[in-house]
């Protein structure tokens, strides 16, 4: 899952939020991550990172995996955690009782006044994340398009995520029913993980 799915599956507490992030900034042992972070932000990031695996071996990942184009499939995890958080985002009110706004609002003022928590590389993502409102961009086509564009500007060999929005609408419909029958799945399973997470779902 991408940015907005980890932060709408971590318990609702700064802790379990910024964990949640921090996942895809902070390597290390759960003993190593320890000395560096509070122990409920370690507990945010082996959620995480538990959920990453569920996903990446799940089998509706792993069909949805084939409509990708052949150039892109070895950037699977990543492609298809961003298409999963736009229908979150289209669909966020089936998952949801707060309005998507309010919560990215909520989650910027936690990365704002939980700095000592944040490494060196989320120190510098998370202004940028809420310049660039990176959040509330995956819920359109266009915004996507910039998400995709950016990322694979990052490094040399990930410039095939450039125009991978494309799969998307190619095969908009199957990857729509593939996420609405995963996520209520990766919902539960963060539950069990996490008892009380998943923030104000339904």
């Amino acid at each position: 899952m991408n940015f907005l799915a980890h932060f709408h599956l971590a318990h609702p507490t700064d802790a379990s939020r910024v964990g949640g992030i921090l996942g895809d900034f902070a390597k290390g042992t759960p003993e190593n991550l320890l000395t560096r972070f509070p122990k409920e932000v370690v507990d945010g990031i082996m959620l995480h990172r538990v959920i990453d695996r569920f996903t990446d071996s799940h089998p509706v990942f792993l069909r949805s995996k084939e409509l990708l184009h052949p150039s892109r499939r070895r950037f699977a995890g990543i492609v298809i955690d961003i298409f999963f958080d736009h229908f979150l985002a289209q669909l966020w009110s089936d998952y949801s009782k707060v309005p998507l706004p309010k919560f990215i609002e909520e989650i910027h003022d936690v990365l704002d006044r939980r700095k000592e928590w944040l490494n060196p590389e989320l120190l510098d993502v998370a202004p940028r994340m809420k310049e660039e409102n990176w959040l509330g961009t995956y819920g359109t086509i266009s915004g996507l398009a910039l998400t995709f564009r950016r990322v694979s500007q990052r490094r040399p060999f990930l410039a095939p995520l450039a125009g991978a929005e494309e799969d998307l609408t190619d095969h908009y419909q199957s990857f729509g029913r593939a996420f609405r029958e995963f996520y209520p799945e990766v919902l539960s399973f963060a539950r069990e993980e996490n008892p009380g997470g998943a923030f104000n779902s339904r």
